[in-house]
């Protein structure tokens, strides 16, 4: 980086008739600029640096012990104010070739960067209070699952938590979605969670929805409230079902249980029960007793349909 900012201010050089100590004064003045902002996070013993990340008035780095292991490694978020004193911290045992905790870019796709050119926002006021919030995913272990977003306010007096919620589908920010469904509040965080029944694997799993909305100081659960949000996604699921070639044990198992969100548990069993059917040699080939099957989406959709799906 410093390299090329030679190179460039080499060029400006040239073209406004700088003398050569100039240049020297100018390109020392801008690998000073550079260093100061490489250091202006303060080191952790024991760990390297892979990540930094501007976020308004704090800056948030992203560490990984070292030497780190082949496989797994520890790691540390670290925010700092402009005095940089630590003000929030998180931890994760993850990937050490390829870390997975990460900020959520609000300019990119789901969350993720996907523009090299693009400019990158990590910070977006989701609850209209006037102060800038973020979002932090980490990867929390298992097969294909699951991953945890915890929202933080960057407060002029501080950072706080708003909300830590776990078991999101996939890695950051496949599980996560963000919605205004009230046009006259702020954003709600939608999270999509698999449930998996003895019925299929993580791919079969029921895609369940909560639906959470800030309310006195935090995002918490308010799934119920949005009937209609519920309503739509049921109507969208059920047209795709009556499209033979969508049909599977995974969308089956989801429309079960967004009848359940919606309080008709019934319907939801007995659209399974129906549905299930067609899936019976599949089951079968896989070992699989259907009535064992049966039993067990009735009991996900009776926690749902209760509010405990855990």
């Amino acid at each position: 980086m410093a390299i090329a900012g030679v190179v460039v201010i080499t060029i400006l050089l040239i073209q406004r008739k700088w003398q050569p100590a100039d240049l020297e004064t100018a390109a020392s003045q801008f690998i000073l600029t550079v260093t100061r902002r490489h250091n202006s996070i303060p080191g952790i013993a024991g760990y390297e640096r892979v990540r930094v990340y501007d976020i308004g008035f704090y800056r948030a780095g992203l560490f990984r012990v070292s030497p780190a292991p082949l496989t797994l490694a520890s790691y540390r978020l670290v925010i700092y104010n402009q005095s940089r004193q630590p003000v929030f911290a998180l931890e994760s045992l993850e990937s050490a070739k390829e870390p997975w905790t990460t900020l959520y870019d609000f300019a990119g796709q789901h969350g993720i960067f996907t523009n090299p050119r693009g400019h990158r926002v990590y910070s977006r006021d989701l609850t209209s209070d006037g102060e800038p919030d973020a979002i932090i995913g980490q990867y929390s272990g298992g097969s294909h699952c699951c991953t945890i977003a915890t929202v933080i306010e960057l407060g002029k007096t501080g950072v706080r938590q708003l909300a830590r919620i776990d078991g999101l589908d996939g890695l950051p920010f496949e599980g996560l979605e963000l919605r205004k469904l009230n046009l006259d509040t702020g954003w709600q965080i939608i999270a999509h969670r698999p449930y998996q029944t003895v019925c299929g694997s993580h791919f079969d799993a029921a895609d369940v929805v909560s639906i959470y909305t800030f309310s006195g100081g935090a995002f918490v659960d308010r799934t119920r409230y949005f009937a209609n949000f519920l309503a739509d996604s049921l109507k969208e699921n059920l047209v795709r079902w009556n499209r033979a070639r969508n049909r599977s044990r995974h969308l089956l198992q989801t429309i079960a249980a967004e009848y359940a969100a919606l309080g008709q548990l019934d319907e939801g069993n007995r659209f399974f029960a129906s549905g299930m059917t067609a899936f019976v040699p599949e089951l079968l080939r896989d070992g699989v007793d259907p009535n064992a099957c049966l039993a067990d989406v009735a009991s996900l959709v009776d926690r749902i349909a209760n509010n405990t799906p855990k």
